[in-house]
C-alpha cells in the first residue's frame, strides 16, 4: 500500500510540474520587432507579425513566428526594402521542479528560419542552428527566460542594380533574455531583447558590431 501511495504521489507531482508551464507556454500572440544593426550598411527595420508556442503534456516544445515590415533608408540606399521573416524552433523541455506558482525547465532546441527582402536590397537569407532556453516561473504570473543559440546562415543579397552586397555562408551566435507577465492565465504580455553577431567580424553588411532586436508581444494563453 505504501508503495502504491508513493507511486500515485510521484505521478501527481509530475503532472503538477508539467501543468505549471503548459498553462503559460501554450499561447498565440501578435508581435512587434525593431531590428537595429550596429554599423555596416544595413538599416533599422520595423516588423509586425504573429506567433505561437506549444508545449505538450510529454514536454515536446515548439515555437513559430512570422513578421513583415520595412527597412529604413540612408545615403547608400535611398529607398527602403520590404522585409519578411519566419522562424521555427522545436525541442524538449527538461523540468527540474515546479508547482502552481513556481518552476524551472531547460529547453534544448533546433532552429530554422529565413528572411526575404525586396526593394533597394533584395534576396533571401536562410538560418539554421541550435540552442538552449532556460525558463523560470515565479510569483504565479512571471516568467523569465534566456535564449542562447548558435546560428549558421546561407545568404545571397543584391542591390536593385544587380550588385552583390552580401553572399555566402556565415556562422554566429545570439543571446536573448525575455520577461513574460500573465494576467489571470489568459492574457500574455512579453518583452524580449536580442543580440546577435557573426564570429567573422569582417562580415559587416548586417552590422559590424552585431544586431540588436527588441520584441514586444501581446497574446492569449490556452
Amino acid at each position: 500500500m505504501k508503495k502504491l501511495l508513493a507511486i500515485i504521489l510521484a505521478g501527481s507531482s509530475v503532472v503538477a510540474m508539467a501543468d505549471t508551464f503548459q498553462d503559460f507556454n501554450n499561447n498565440l500572440y501578435a508581435q512587434y520587432n525593431l531590428i537595429s544593426p550596429n554599423g555596416g550598411v544595413a538599416q533599422n527595420a520595423d516588423l509586425w507579425g504573429v506567433g505561437g508556442t506549444f508545449q505538450s503534456k510529454n514536454n515536446v516544445w515548439a515555437n513559430a513566428n512570422a513578421s513583415f515590415g520595412q527597412t529604413g533608408t540612408n545615403g547608400t540606399y535611398t529607398q527602403s526594402s520590404t522585409l519578411g521573416n519566419m522562424n521555427v524552433k522545436a525541442g524538449y523541455a527538461f523540468q527540474f521542479f515546479g508547482d502552481d506558482a513556481n518552476g524551472l525547465q531547460v529547453i534544448p532546441y533546433a532552429a530554422f528560419g529565413f528572411t526575404q527582402a525586396g526593394g533597394a536590397v533584395n534576396g533571401t537569407v536562410y538560418t539554421y542552428g541550435a540552442g538552449v532556453r532556460p525558463e523560470y516561473r515565479f510569483l504565479s504570473a512571471l516568467k523569465v527566460s534566456l535564449d542562447l543559440g548558435l546560428i549558421g546562415t546561407q545568404q545571397g543579397a543584391s542591390t536593385a542594380a544587380g550588385g552583390y552586397v552580401n553572399n555566402g555562408e556565415d556562422f554566429g551566435y545570439n543571446i536573448s533574455p525575455e520577461v513574460q507577465y500573465d494576467i489571470s492565465k489568459t492574457v500574455m504580455l512579453a518583452l524580449a531583447y536580442g543580440y546577435s553577431n557573426s564570429f567573422n567580424t569582417s562580415n559587416s553588411n548586417g552590422g559590424g558590431n552585431g544586431t540588436n532586436t527588441l520584441t514586444a508581444k501581446v497574446g492569449y494563453l490556452f
